[in-house]
Order: C-alpha cells, then structure tokens, then sequence
C-alpha cells in the first residue's frame, strides 16, 4: 500500500527531526529522505515554499549518503534543517 501526503511528510518530518536533535543518521536515512522529497515534489498539490525545502533536503540528502563524515555533514546543515522543519510544519499535514 503507497503512502500518502501525510504519510510521507511525517516520516520525512521525523528523520530530519532526528538528525537535527541528535546530529547523527545513516546513508539509508538519507536515501530514504531524498526519495519522499522527490515523491512530494512531484505532486501538484505542493506549494512552492514546501517544493522549494524539498529541493534542498534533496541535495542534502544525496550528497549525506556518500559523505565521509554525516554527523559532520548534519551537524553543518543543522540550521537549515530547523528552517525545512519550519516550513514542514507549516504546511497541513
């Protein structure tokens, strides 16, 4: 059974909650988040600040699944991923 919107935006609201809160994650995670941000990109429905951070978690994303140190990688995103919460949680889920 596929996911929906709100499935999809909560699990990808609760990995980078962690990564934010603890600074630490996996190479899957971050597969996992570059494939939910390219799924809700891809719906219509988007506004465009939301299509914008999912941009963005994107390239974070894929470029933290090969990086040789992700906490680091995290650690240097932090603030923009407090600012991709921010504009997740504006949105209705």
């Amino acid at each position: 059974m596929p996911l929906d919107y709100t499935h999809q935006m909560t699990i990808l609201r609760d990995i980078l909650q962690d990564h934010h809160t603890d600074c630490n994650g996996t190479a899957s995670e971050c597969a996992q988040l570059e494939r939910l941000a390219a799924q809700l990109i891809a719906q219509e429905s988007i506004s465009s600040d939301v299509k914008d951070a999912l941009s963005y978690i994107t390239t974070y994303s894929h470029d933290g699944s090969t990086h040789q140190n992700l906490s680091q990688h995290i650690t240097d995103h932090k603030e923009h991923i407090e600012n991709w919460l921010q504009t997740i949680d504006g949105t209705s889920l």
